[in-house]
């Protein structure tokens, strides 16, 4: 089977392709060892008109609209500097969060950010589910610590009761053939990666980050057609915007399906099994089957797509 894709996107919108695969045996898109499990990447930001009564640079009353998506750099423009918006620059684990109940089915306030946030966060002065934020900029947390599993609770709520989640952490250790099983089967996996944090977040948020981490999503996996993990990849969908905006990548990575900076390819070696303080949370089933496989696409873009039972070539940035 082929499929060529064509689309345009705007600087200032976030696009997607969606190559139709249903008369395709394999709806994950298998491709030689290759898994992508279908999702739609989403941006971390503030979200809705819900007030934020913390103090500056929030003035305490409904903004007039919602946070445009790339407002972690503040009015500047540039991610780092101390007008980055305190909501949008820790709202990586909502906009993961997003991320995956959106391929589960959910709608509404379920996908919204500032919702999550606000039905996970715990910690006072933030009272749980008052539809305001009484906090920004110290994101949530996942237990590590000793606090509270707030990133846990988002969760839940956003994918709803009748779903349970798995949880690695180090007294159950998530190993590369669980990953590749976990992409095989349709279940995208929510990593918090302590220490993990975007080069360019500003210092000031947020605040606590010994026992918080930059929560990303896993949706792929490539076993590069060998026995060995060593030199296999993961797809990651990261809400961190800087990626796409700025065209860069992390250390390690290569773009992602269709020439994207983000989803992008990172080297199973750069996730660090091996690194304890590191959470995986997985949701028990699997995403209802799409037939088709999404490829997010950010800026100014003409991509040719082509899915065939051939392997793509990856490329550097």
């Amino acid at each position: 089977m082929l499929v060529i894709a064509l689309v345009f996107g705007s600087a200032s919108a976030l696009a997607a392709i969606v190559l139709d695969l249903s008369g395709d045996e394999d709806l994950d898109a298998s491709i030689n060892g290759m898994n992508i499990v279908p999702i739609t990447l989403v941006i971390q930001h503030k979200d809705t008109h819900n007030v934020c009564v913390a103090g500056p640079p929030c003035p305490g009353v409904a903004p007039d609209i919602p946070h445009a998506w790339d407002h972690a750099a503040g009015t500047d423009g540039v991610f780092g500097t101390v007008d980055d918006c305190p909501h949008c620059s820790a709202y990586s684990a909502p906009a993961a969060i997003s991320m995956i109940a959106t391929a589960y089915g959910r709608t509404g306030q379920y996908l919204q950010q500032d919702r999550i946030y606000d039905n996970g966060k715990s910690v006072p002065p933030e009272v749980t589910g008052d539809n305001q934020m009484q906090t920004h900029g110290v994101g949530m947390f996942d237990g590590t610590g000793g606090q509270p599993e707030e990133v846990q609770d988002a969760l839940r709520w956003a994918l709803g009761v009748g779903l349970g989640v798995n949880h690695h952490d180090s007294s159950d250790p998530i190993t590369a053939s669980i990953l590749e099983q976990y992409a095989s089967t349709s279940r995208p996996v929510l990593w918090i990666d302590h220490g993990g944090w975007p080069v360019n977040l500003s210092s000031s948020y947020p605040a606590n980050r010994a026992d918080q981490g930059h929560a990303k999503v896993i949706s792929g996996y490539d076993d590069n057609n060998t026995i060995t993990t060593d030199d296999d990849f993961v797809l990651v969908y990261d809400p961190w915007p800087e990626y796409n905006k700025s065209a860069i990548l992390p250390v390690n990575a290569t773009l992602g399906p269709g020439g994207t900076y983000d989803p992008y390819w990172l080297p199973i070696r750069d996730v660090d099994l091996s690194d304890t303080a590191d959470i995986f949370f997985v949701p028990s089933v699997s995403i209802p089957e799409f037939g088709a496989v999404i490829v997010p696409v950010v800026g100014v873009l003409l991509i040719a797509a082509i899915v065939h039972r051939t392997r793509s070539r990856r490329e550097t940035a």
